[in-house]
C-alpha cells in the first residue's frame, strides 16, 4: 500500500461515522509499527479514545497530563498580557481543540501559540517572563516568534502569522481587531480561524505528513462538520492575502486523504478557490504523489 493509503487509514478515527469494529480491523491488517505510526501523526490519544487499544495508552496519557499543564498555565498567561494592555489571541492546535473537540486533550499540542502586535512583542515577552516564563535562544524563528518556557509548557510568542513575505499584506492587525472571546480566553474569529487552519499548514508545514501532522487534518475536517463561517467573506481575505492556492491546496490535501468521505461544502470551495490548470496540474502531481515528504 502507499503512504497515502496510511493516511488515510490513520485518519479513520477522527470519522465519527467510522465503528470501532471497523478501527480495530483496519489497525490489525496493518504491519507491526502503525501504531507508532498512528503516534507521531498526532492521532494516538484520538484513537486510544475510540479503540482502548493499549499501544496507544501512553500517548494519551502524555497528551492529557501535557493539557492540563497547559490549561493550568493559560490562565496565567492571559491575566499577565491583560494585565500589561496586551491584545493577543490563542491560535493554532491549542485554541481549535477547544473549538473542535469534546474532550481537547485528545488533541496532541505540543505548545501553546500567542498571537500579538510587533509592536508589543517586547512587552509582552517582558509580561511574561514576569508570570514565570524563561526566553529560549532560537536563531532561525526569532524574525517572528519567541519560545518562552516554564516546567513542561511552551509558549510561542508571534507578531507575525507567517515568515515575512509568505502573504501579501500582513493581517495580524486585523486578526487582534477581530478577535473573540471565548471563556477566558481570547480567540481569532470563525473566518481567521479557518484562514490559519487552510494557510498556515501549506506555507509552514509544506503539508507534508512528517511536517504537518494527521491532527492538524483532523483539524480541519472537524471544523467543515462542526462550524460555521462566512465562506464569502472568508474568501475576500484569502484573496487580499494572496493565499488562495495555498488553503486550495491545504483543502485538496483534506479531500484526498478522506475520500469518499470528504464533507459535501468541500468541492464548492475547491471550485472557487482554485488555480489555474498548470499550477493546478503540478500541485495535483505533487500532493497524489506525497512529494513534500519523500523530499
Amino acid at each position: 500500500m502507499s503512504r497515502l493509503d496510511d493516511y488515510r487509514t490513520a485518519l479513520l478515527a477522527a470519522r465519527p461515522n467510522v465503528a470501532e469494529e471497523q478501527l480495530v480491523a483496519a489497525l490489525d491488517e496493518r504491519p507491526t509499527g502503525f501504531s507508532r505510526f498512528v503516534i507521531d501523526m498526532g492521532l494516538g490519544p484520538l484513537w486510544h479514545q475510540r479503540t482502548g487499544r493499549a499501544e496507544f495508552h501512553e500517548s494519551r496519557l502524555q497528551a492529557e497530563a501535557l493539557y492540563l499543564a497547559q490549561v493550568r498555565s493559560l490562565d496565567g498567561i492571559g491575566v499577565a498580557l491583560d494585565t500589561a494592555g496586551i491584545e493577543h489571541v490563542l491560535i493554532k492546535g491549542a485554541a481549535t481543540r477547544l473549538l473542535l473537540y469534546d474532550n481537547p486533550a485528545l488533541r496532541a499540542c505540543y505548545d501553546l501559540d500567542l498571537l500579538v502586535r510587533p509592536e508589543d512583542r517586547a512587552t509582552a515577552a517582558a509580561a511574561l517572563a514576569k508570570a514565570g516564563f524563561t526566553a529560549k535562544k532560537d536563531a532561525l524563528g526569532i524574525s517572528r516568534a519567541l519560545v518562552l518556557s516554564c516546567g513542561a509548557v511552551d509558549i510561542d510568542l508571534h507578531w507575525g502569522l507567517l515568515r515575512e513575505g509568505r502573504l501579501r499584506r500582513d493581517l495580524t492587525a486585523d486578526m487582534l481587531d477581530r478577535r473573540r472571546r471565548f471563556g477566558d480566553l481570547w480567540m481569532p474569529d470563525a473566518e481567521d480561524t479557518l484562514f490559519v487552519l487552510l494557510v498556515h499548514p501549506a506555507f509552514a508545514k509544506h503539508l507534508a505528513g512528517w511536517n504537518m501532522g494527521l491532527h492538524r487534518v483532523a483539524d480541519v475536517f472537524r471544523y467543515l462538520q462542526t462550524q460555521s463561517c462566512d465562506w464569502q467573506l472568508l474568501r475576500t481575505r484569502l484573496a487580499e492575502s494572496g493565499a488562495q492556492t495555498a488553503a486550495w491546496a491545504t483543502l485538496r490535501w483534506l479531500q484526498l486523504l478522506t475520500e469518499p468521505e470528504a464533507p459535501a461544502e468541500l468541492q464548492v470551495m475547491l471550485t472557487e478557490l482554485g488555480p489555474g490548470p498548470v499550477r493546478r496540474a503540478w500541485l495535483e502531481r505533487w500532493l497524489s504523489r506525497n512529494l513534500s515528504e519523500r523530499t
